[in-house]
């Protein structure tokens, strides 16, 4: 309940800051301020996702994999990014660089991460791939196929 209810919270954030469709995904309900929508939305993929992994089998093993394929993506992205800040950025600034902390230990994690993902099951990798797909249509289709920076996320409020 608490992973619907911050899902949907994260969504309304991205639909009020314009990320997402503001009519549906920055919709709150007058009087008690719930992304009503964004419940509903959740709820439902939630059902619909437990009904195909129930009639597939090992419910359990699939989701877990499923959300594994996002979080060792994110993961890889982390390292990756920790390692791009520290080397190539800190060296255009001219900042004082340690090999080991700043590029091997990244570039370890990105790989021990990308192994594990790697080596997920083929239906985590199909699933979450059209995911982030379409995930990639989106946000190429909203900043005119990468012409234009993509809208941030307003994190003052938090």
């Amino acid at each position: 309940m608490t992973g619907t209810l911050g899902a949907a919270r994260l969504l309304f954030g991205m639909g009020r800051d314009g990320v997402l469709p503001k009519k549906f995904f920055g919709y709150l309900k007058p009087g008690s301020s719930t992304p009503t929508y964004n419940i509903l939305l959740i709820g439902g993929l939630a059902f619909i996702g437990a009904e195909l992994l129930y009639h597939i089998g090992n419910a359990y093993e699939h989701a877990g994999e499923l959300l594994n394929f996002g979080a060792f993506l994110a993961f890889m992205g982390v390292n990756f990014a920790t390692f791009w800040q520290f080397t190539v950025i800190a060296k255009r600034n001219g900042s004082e660089r340690r090999f080991l902390r700043d590029a091997l230990l990244p570039l370890v994690g990105f790989a021990f991460c990308g192994l594990i993902w790697w080596n997920l099951n083929n239906l985590a990798k199909a699933v979450g791939g059209i995911w982030f797909a379409v995930g990639i249509l989106y946000v190429g289709y909203t900043t005119n196929w990468f012409r234009s920076a993509p809208v941030m996320i307003d994190f003052r409020d938090s």
